[in-house]
């Protein structure tokens, strides 16, 4: 496992004592993305510009994630923006999918949006898979800064590729 790798995972584990204290590094896996999905701008390790987030699945089947706030998502001045936290929510939920190993796309989704998040925030992410049923998949996610819950949601996703002919 790369130097890099270990490092974000003990940055994570820290982050987690706030919200999940029961949780060490050994309980920890990577999340691994299929190649589809290398060119995420939130998770792809092919991007460029992307922000590379690193996601970690749980024994209880979570998702775990950090990503920093920057200026370069700002909304309005020193609040990160609502679509930028709305990305890292739906990264969370499909990451929580890739676990699983099932690939699909965002059908629809609600957001409750309970602080501001100020820019250059740390943020933990948490997805989780509530339902699944073949094609459709019922996924929550949580955004939390300093231990405190910031932004909720729950989705459907639906398999990709399904209705293709």
């Amino acid at each position: 496992m790369g130097q890099q790798h270990q490092s974000e995972k003990a940055l994570l584990i820290a982050s987690l004592s706030l919200v999940s204290p029961d949780t060490s590094a050994d309980d920890l896996c990577t999340v691994v993305k299929p190649s589809s999905h290398q060119h995420c701008m939130l998770c792809g390790t092919q991007n460029l510009l992307g922000l590379h987030l690193q996601f970690f699945s749980t024994a209880d089947q979570q998702v775990w994630a950090r990503a920093k706030g920057s200026i370069h998502q700002q909304g309005y001045q020193g609040i990160l923006h609502g679509g930028f936290l709305s990305a890292l929510l739906d990264s969370g939920m499909c990451q929580a999918l890739f676990q699983q190993n099932i690939e699909a796309v965002t059908a629809d989704m609600s957001i409750r949006y309970l602080h501001e998040v100020p820019v250059n925030s740390d943020i933990l992410i948490k997805g989780k898979i509530i339902s699944s049923r073949y094609p459709l998949y019922k996924v929550e996610g949580e955004l939390y800064v300093a231990g405190k819950l910031v932004v909720k949601s729950s989705a459907r996703f639906m398999a990709k590729g399904f209705g293709k002919k």
